[in-house]
């Protein structure tokens, strides 16, 4: 029931609430993203769904514009293209919060595998235990994020994203929660060099 029902009603009450809450604080960042560099306020970008649709992801941008086009994905603290007020989101996590609307779109979870680009899948097409991945919503947070955050392998991230799949449950996912934002809010592991 909480697998097919219950999740859903409560990603979405909790998304609904937390644009409400955060409302402020959003628009807030917003006008500090605007104030620190040129370029949109939201990032945009494609990634792998549930079921393996395509679908555009919402995040505050935290590099300077363009910036995926002209070096790919930042794994480094010291990347040039990464904004003052950027690097601060990262850190924080706060770079996420718009991804609240893709929950409320149905798009996405509270808690699930994070959704990767397309192309960060294409070695791992013929395994089909990883493909399960994406049985389920990929969530604004996943349980890679308790320990490894972005330090993580695809290896380690996808072993854990199964894990998490098999025992998908209404109590796993409150505990998985708070676990999760102790470790966001220690700032650890935000990079892959950081491990």
């Amino acid at each position: 029931m909480y697998r097919k029902f219950g999740k859903r009603v409560i990603d979405f009450t909790i998304a609904l609430i937390g644009i409400i809450v955060l409302a402020i604080p959003m628009l807030i960042i917003g006008l500090m993203i605007r104030l620190d560099s040129k370029g949109p306020v939201i990032f945009k970008q494609k990634r792998l769904g549930k079921d393996r649709k395509i679908f555009t992801i919402y995040k505050f941008r935290t590099m300077v514009d363009h910036a995926y086009e002209i070096g790919g994905i930042a794994n480094s603290s010291n990347d040039a293209r990464i904004t003052k007020v950027g690097a601060v989101l990262r850190r924080t996590s706060l770079d996420e919060l718009p991804q609240m609307f893709n929950i409320l779109k149905g798009d996405m979870a509270i808690i699930g595998p994070r959704p990767i680009l397309p192309v960060e899948f294409e070695e791992f097409e013929g395994n089909e235990a990883y493909c399960r991945r994406h049985d389920i919503l990929p969530g604004l947070f996943c349980t890679v994020d308790i320990d490894y955050r972005a330090s993580a392998s695809r290896e380690l991230q996808f072993d854990m994203d199964l894990e998490y799949i098999d025992n998908l449950s209404f109590a796993n996912d409150v505990k998985y929660f708070f676990q999760i934002i102790k470790t966001v809010v220690s700032g650890k592991n935000v990079y892959r060099e950081e491990k």
